[in-house]
């Protein structure tokens, strides 16, 4: 039998709380993400034009790895028809 000091294991229980809500939280984050789901044309118009640039589609990961495919006239902007195909 190993003997632990009761410091010892009154360290060891806050640890393991410590551990069990940072784990916790990182669930709820991503779990928040994903219940986001795509952003809104508007909030990714920064400028308010009209379109999307792919500067403004930089801030959504996703979206600016499709942006190439999605626009389908290649003017580097997409519209509403062209961002409605990313949902």
């Amino acid at each position: 039998m190993i003997r632990v000091s009761r410091k010892t294991a009154r360290a060891a229980g806050l640890a393991s709380r410590a551990l069990g809500l940072t784990l916790s939280l990182g669930v709820l984050a991503a779990g928040s993400a994903l219940a986001q789901g795509t952003p809104s044309f508007e909030s990714l118009d920064k400028n308010g034009d009209g379109k999307i640039s792919l500067a403004e589609a930089s801030s959504n990961d996703a979206l600016f790895v499709a942006f190439k495919g999605l626009d389908a006239d290649k003017n580097g902007e997409l519209t509403r028809e062209e961002f409605a195909k990313h949902k």
